[in-house]
């Protein structure tokens, strides 16, 4: 049978007019589905210096036994479920020492990225809380730090200064990741990833606490979700 020129051309227009709905839904799709990154953030796990209510600022002090025992014990539940391609981490002992558990095992890369370091607390590092605190230059309101400078510190604006830096250059289309850092920087990773500043929490994360965001550039708001996990001790470490 003939198709006859008018239905031929109806059919043609119905099949053109198919294609582009098509085209047009996918573009749509892709349009929708963001681009992101899953990151994990953890802080170290229990240090001597924790174990002796010191300040530790930048100077160095190792995991405790119960800390190391507890970065083996979270590493091996953690990559249970997750496989991070990249870990990035503090220069600290602490830091590191806690990052080992978790890329011994698949061999996974580190890097060392010095904008994850803890708080440059000045000459407040290494002297205990008590001490600490009845300093009268010390600022012990933890809401009013973003333009407190220690004597030969930092300040929280400048911290948030460097890790923003470090999330700028993260891609959101990479690797999924592991960051290793410290209480004080994750309060300010939180405040950039939410879009706070300059507030930012006064919630002191706990040691081997866990943090994971779907990453999707510094530029957007976050929702963060915490891990805490049975093999640990949590204690309220102050900073």
């Amino acid at each position: 049978m003939v198709m006859h020129p008018v239905c031929a051309f109806d059919w043609y227009c119905t099949y053109l007019a198919n294609c582009c709905l098509q085209f047009f839904m996918m573009l749509m799709i892709l349009f929708v589905i963001e681009v992101q990154v899953k990151i994990f953030i953890i802080r170290h796990f229990e240090s001597e210096a924790n174990v002796q209510h010191i300040l530790a600022g930048r100077k160095d002090y190792p995991l405790s036994p119960r800390g190391a025992e507890d970065a083996k014990n979270v590493a091996s539940r953690f990559l249970r479920e997750y496989r991070p391609q990249i870990v990035y981490c503090s220069p600290l002992i602490r830091a590191l020492q806690s990052t080992i558990p978790f890329v011994i095992s698949k061999g996974t890369p580190i890097i060392v990225d010095e904008r994850l370091v803890e708080h440059d607390i000045g000459v407040f590092a290494g002297r205990t809380y008590s001490d600490v605190e009845s300093d009268p230059r010390y600022e012990n309101n933890r809401t009013k730090r973003w333009e407190w400078r220690p004597p030969l510190g930092e300040t929280y604006e400048e911290i948030a200064a460097r890790v923003e830096s470090f999330f700028s250059a993260l891609s959101v289309d990479g690797s999924d990741c592991l960051i290793v850092t410290h209480a004080v920087t994750m309060r300010i990773i939180r405040g950039l990833l939410e879009n706070t500043f300059p507030e930012y929490p006064e919630h002191i994360p706990k040691n081997g606490e866990m943090w994971e965001v779907d990453f999707r550039g510094v530029e957007n708001s976050h929702v963060i979700a915490t891990h805490l996990f049975d093999d640990v001790d949590y204690r309220n470490n102050r900073v």
